[in-house]
């Protein structure tokens, strides 16, 4: 992809998360995906946990970056929609690994990033909100050196990580989300936040776009976009919807000895 393409993709990509209907995104996990996806989705962006699986590792930075970096080229030269990369924790507890890393995602062609507060050392623990802080500033200035304008998507996790009671769960967010926003971020990405009414209070007291993630109990996308959600995510659920359907067929043709369902033209 050459740099003005990108340069476009990327802002594209930011003015989702502002104007219209929420961004919904409907994860991929490799260009197989994307391109299906990418026929009724004015973006893509990939779910660590599905990447991982489907490529035969634990989700938690284990899919070493040079085969993400590759996933990430092949995605981009399949579709003609802007791409984001799920960088987990940036693959490295510094603030210069985090910017090696987005840049190998950048030269890959993809103009938007999430990276979370969760995960060090590769444990699920939360860091300080100012080690965070380091790498988004780190990832911003590599991109700024790059010459796109990264969507840089802060995740972070109280709530995933049981920090304490959901209201303490929610300030704590808030607290982090304004360092993050400080540092450069810009979008906050609260996943395991479920509560309709927690869910406004965190976009009232937001300074940036609010992404909430698909999961049990999580409101319907009418009910999000009332409270000014600007981003909704799929996760890895589709991922996990498609192997259970995959697993059911394959365990039908066993017991039938049918395929005909099987032998229709790809659209």
């Amino acid at each position: 992809m050459d740099l003005k393409t990108q340069q476009k993709h990327a802002e594209t990509f930011a003015s989702l998360h502002r104007t219209g209907d929420p961004l919904i995104l409907f994860n991929a996990w490799d260009a197989g995906t994307a391109k299906a996806i990418a026929k009724a989705s004015p973006a893509i962006a990939t779910s660590s946990g599905a990447v991982a699986s489907a490529l035969g590792y634990a989700d938690g930075e284990n899919v070493p970056l040079d085969m993400v970096a590759g996933l990430v080229s092949r995605i981009t030269a399949t579709v003609p929609v802007p791409v984001s990369i799920d960088l987990e924790a940036g693959y490295g507890d510094t603030p210069e690994a985090a910017a090696t890393s987005a840049t190998k995602i950048l030269r890959a062609g993809a103009v938007g990033i999430n990276i979370e507060d969760g995960l060090s050392s590769g444990k699920r623990q939360l860091v300080s909100p100012e080690q965070h802080a380091a790498k988004i500033k780190a990832v911003r200035n590599a991109a700024q050196d790059f010459g796109v304008r990264l969507f840089i998507n802060a995740r972070t996790d109280p709530f995933l990580l049981k920090f304490g009671s959901p209201d303490e769960c929610l300030n704590e967010a808030v607290r982090r989300a304004k360092v993050y926003a400080e540092a450069g971020a810009d979008g906050i990405f609260v996943p395991g936040l479920i509560d309709l009414a927690l869910i406004e209070k965190l976009v009232q007291l937001m300074p940036l776009p609010v992404n909430i993630m698909v999961t049990q109990g999580v409101p319907e996308i009418p009910d999000l976009t009332r409270v000014g959600v600007r981003r909704v995510s799929l996760g890895p659920w589709p991922m996990m919807a498609a192997m259970r359907v995959i697993g059911q067929a394959a365990a039908g043709l066993a017991a039938s000895k049918q395929y005909g369902t099987f032998l229709q033209p790809t659209a």
